[in-house]
């Protein structure tokens, strides 16, 4: 169950920090690849230095392919100075399925882990589990508010994106 001092340490490690790497799950749905790329196009918003990445061989759905992630700068491998960046894990329930690589929370700085899996260990150092929620991207959107981040279409576009697909509405 996610607290108000979830949500407060989580919007704070977003703020207090300038450089980071977003990323998503291994096989990635709509929920994984809408939140990404609203987390990063709102830390881009906020002035932040944002890498977006996923890693892995395998191709990205082609049902998604209007969101124009590699066109928005998404990275197929990890940046050079990640170790230098915090670290955004969206949708992912588990440790192991992050960024499609082995090792990706191990190496971070500093994990921030935003998800709405019941089943979510808390793996980051900061952590926003939001079991009740129908998915990522709502748990996101409330971020988002406390950051005070306008929603643009592009935001509000990739919101939808991850809340109807996990909620089988698409």
């Amino acid at each position: 169950m996610a607290t108000q001092t979830d949500m407060q340490a989580v919007v704070a490690a977003l703020r207090e920090n300038e450089r980071f790497v977003v990323t998503s799950h291994e096989a990635p749905d709509g929920d994984a690849l809408g939140s990404l790329l609203a987390t990063g196009l709102a830390l881009q918003q906020l002035g932040k230095d944002v890498a977006m990445y996923l890693g892995g061989p395998a191709p990205l759905p082609g049902e998604y392919r209007f969101l124009e992630l590699e066109e928005r700068g998404l990275q197929r491998e990890r940046p050079e100075d990640f170790g230098e960046r915090i670290l955004v894990a969206v949708d992912c329930a588990s440790q192991n399925r992050v960024g499609a690589e082995p090792g990706v929370v191990d190496a971070a700085k500093l994990t921030v882990n935003i998800d709405h899996h019941h089943d979510n260990p808390r793996f980051g150092d900061v952590n926003l589990i939001v079991a009740d929620a129908s998915s990522t991207g709502e748990v996101l959107a409330d971020v988002l508010h406390e950051l005070g981040v306008t929603i643009t279409p592009a935001i509000a576009e990739a919101l939808y994106i991850a809340l109807v697909t996990d909620t089988g509405r698409f």
